[in-house]
């Protein structure tokens, strides 16, 4: 993993951030330091010209994604949050004490109203609402507008909404993991590991996808994944307009 920024690190020593008002607040609703790692990664690897971030919070990702662009010396970063003064506007005080406007750009507004007029992006990260039919949208529309052999990255895997979108989309549309960004979890319990193998089994039987559902026959363990994703884009839609897999 390289290093993060140091602005990066001394907040995630420290526990806190400073709002409009000078008040400090206590981290939360952020991705983890390690995560944080693996985002900057990420962004260094794909060198995007441009790249999207939906929920902005006390700009922890942002400042992350943000310090891989400054190395790479080119790249624009869009982020989309409608509820910043939620958090004391302290993700746009983040970015703007570290330097980072001139290669960002915020929109305080709902994720519909701004990712049509974007430009084509090469690599987004969604950790906004959580709700699965929002977060499906916000992925739809950015589909739109993300490359071919783009990347899209989803936090907050342990949130069941979260785990549909991604299964959705692994699913139905052409997509698959960025194995190269993406960790993989090693630890299965037990009872975890009787559910795949039932799985396995049930899948053989005719008809399984009609009777079972899907979370049955390849349960979430069975993908052996942390908290964050990175999807790969193989290809433009081109479904069928009657296509539909069980996910």
């Amino acid at each position: 993993m390289s290093q993060l920024p140091e602005a990066l690190v001394t907040i995630f020593q420290r526990g806190f951030v400073i709002d409009s008002a000078g008040k400090e607040r206590p981290l939360d609703s952020n991705i983890s330091e390690s995560e944080a790692g693996e985002l900057f990664d990420a962004v260094l690897r794909l060198a995007p010209n441009n790249s999207l971030e939906v929920g902005l919070a006390h700009g922890i990702s942002a400042l992350a994604i943000l310090g891989a662009i400054k190395v790479n010396g080119s790249g624009h970063h869009h982020i989309i949050d409608p509820f910043q003064s939620n958090y004391g506007r302290t993700g746009v005080l983040n970015i703007e004490r570290n330097g980072y406007g001139l290669i960002s750009s915020f929109y305080e507004k709902f994720p519909e109203e701004i990712i049509p007029s974007l430009p084509n992006i090469q690599f987004a990260f969604v950790d906004s609402s959580h709700l699965f039919d929002l977060t499906l949208m916000e992925f739809a529309l950015i589909d739109k507008k993300l490359e071919v052999g783009g990347i899209i990255a989803f936090h907050d895997l342990w949130m069941p909404a979260i785990r549909t979108v991604v299964r959705y989309i692994l699913g139905n549309r052409a997509y698959e993991i960025a194995t190269e960004l993406t960790s993989r979890s090693v630890d299965v319990s037990f009872p975890e590991k009787t559910n795949e193998l039932c799985g396995r089994i049930l899948a053989h039987l005719p008809g399984a996808e009609r009777i079972f559902g899907m979370d049955i026959l390849k349960p979430w363990s069975s993908y052996r994944l942390g908290n964050l994703i990175f999807l790969r884009k193989i290809s433009d839609d081109r479904r069928d307009w009657r296509f539909h897999r069980s996910f």
